[in-house]
């Protein structure tokens, strides 16, 4: 073990301080003022060992002595802390402490010859003031390793505990940047469709997914939203989103779906987890809709010319529940100009002024309020007219998006907000 290079004791402190090159500024003057404060009662006994024994005499040295040693600590964790004068430090290191060390050297032997001095002219005892200033010395100096000892050990274990922490946002960094892949916005535009779905996660991993695609001629909606917002709901997420893709390959009906989906979660899930999920499907050439659900929010249908928005809706069990869960389908129609809306709870669960949560009718007056014109009810909006002709469903979604989230009175966004609208031409 090398006498520079070890767990105790260190001259270039890489080890140590390595960590935390790219903490923020603010910081890192916390770390200096911490070796500042705890290295200078080194400083203090020597200075307190001078005066217990009254070596008025030789006190300069001693604490000069000291004070060197203190000197180096701060400029050596001051250069380390900062990267780019760390390399300066430790190329000119020995140019800077030898200099000092030849000074120390001559107070040394000035201390010497005052020592020859006064035992010539019998005012002092030799051997008791020379153990006096080797004992300071040594004292002062062991004062110091104890003191970097102490240190080295917070830092030690602080570095563990921030590499950690680093690695760890590190990895949610790459999950997140998975799922914004993911969570990419999907627009469909044909003759005979337009659709668009977007995703907005409230914190950095989002339990919300979405699936939006054509296959043959129909073209699959879904929504899905993963119980709590934990590194653990955003893997869920991800694993549901790739099952959900797998199993539209082998089967397009809904219900069978969400069932395999369930089983899936049953066996993944060991911490009480579970989803909601919407998923739909839409025979283009027919224009009929096939919806299922397991415990997430009702399908709104609101149809072109009409005076209502409809709330679709069957049924179903979350996923991750019970593996007895089962789920059925609910089949309507659709006409040219209809649109339908799915989303999730973070857009149906907003907060009003006095912070409540607001109920399921503000967010359909609000869909009503931006798809239509006219007066607005709860269950039936009367209208006169339909105005979702003139927007495509991503301006619609925008547009309510901007709505929604502008009346959310919460501090900070809660929940996860998804949103998919199809029109049918």
């Amino acid at each position: 073990m090398s006498l520079f290079d070890n767990e105790v004791f260190t001259i270039y402190r890489d080890a140590d301080l390595e960590a935390f090159y790219d903490v923020d500024l603010k910081n890192r003057r916390k770390i200096i003022l911490a070796h500042a404060i705890i290295y200078f009662f080194p400083v203090l006994m020597a200075i307190l060992f001078t005066r217990l024994f009254s070596l008025d005499d030789f006190a300069v040295w001693l604490i000069v002595f000291a004070l060197m040693l203190y000197a180096i600590v701060i400029v050596e964790t001051t250069s380390y802390l900062f990267p780019k004068s760390r390399e300066f430090y430790k190329k000119y290191f020995l140019w800077i402490v030898i200099p000092i060390g030849f000074l120390i050297g001559l107070g040394g032997y000035s201390v010497g010859q005052e020592l020859f001095s006064y035992v010539q002219d019998d005012e002092v005892d030799l051997r008791t003031t020379f153990r006096q200033i080797i004992f300071g010395g040594l004292g002062v100096f062991a004062l110091f390793f104890l003191s970097q000892f102490g240190m080295s050990q917070i830092l030690y274990a602080s570095r563990s505990l921030y590499t950690r922490k680093a690695e760890v946002e590190a990895d949610i960094r790459f999950a997140t940047e998975v799922q914004e892949r993911i969570l990419m916005d999907v627009s469909i535009d044909r003759d005979d469709v337009r659709a668009y779905a977007c995703s907005y996660p409230a914190n950095d991993l989002g339990g919300d997914y979405f699936e939006l695609s054509l296959r043959d001629d129909h073209l699959f909606a879904s929504i899905g939203d993963i119980s709590g917002h934990s590194f653990g709901a955003g893997l869920l997420m991800t694993m549901s989103k790739s099952a959900l893709q797998t199993h539209l390959g082998y089967t397009h009906d809904p219900a069978k779906v969400l069932s395999a989906l369930n089983n899936m979660l049953n066996r993944q899930s060991g911490r009480e987890m579970f989803a909601t999920m919407v998923l739909l499907r839409l025979d283009i050439p027919k224009r009929r809709v096939t919806l299922s659900n397991a415990g997430h929010l009702p399908v709104l249908h609101i149809p072109a010319g009409s005076s209502e928005v409809i709330r679709r809706h069957v049924k179903g069990v979350g996923l991750g529940i019970i593996t007895s869960a089962r789920y059925s389908n609910l089949e309507f129609d659709v006409q040219p100009g209809d649109l339908l809306v799915i989303y999730s709870d973070g857009l149906a669960e907003t907060r009003d002024e006095n912070m409540q949560v607001r109920d399921m009718d503000f967010f359909v007056d609000t869909v009503a309020g931006t798809i239509t014109s006219g007066a607005i009810t709860s269950d039936t909006i009367t209208s006169d007219t339909i105005t979702s002709g003139t927007r495509s469903p991503r301006d619609l979604a925008i547009t309510l998006m901007d709505k929604i989230r502008g009346s959310d009175h919460a501090r900070e966004m809660e929940d996860d907000s998804t949103l998919i609208i199809i029109e049918i031409n």
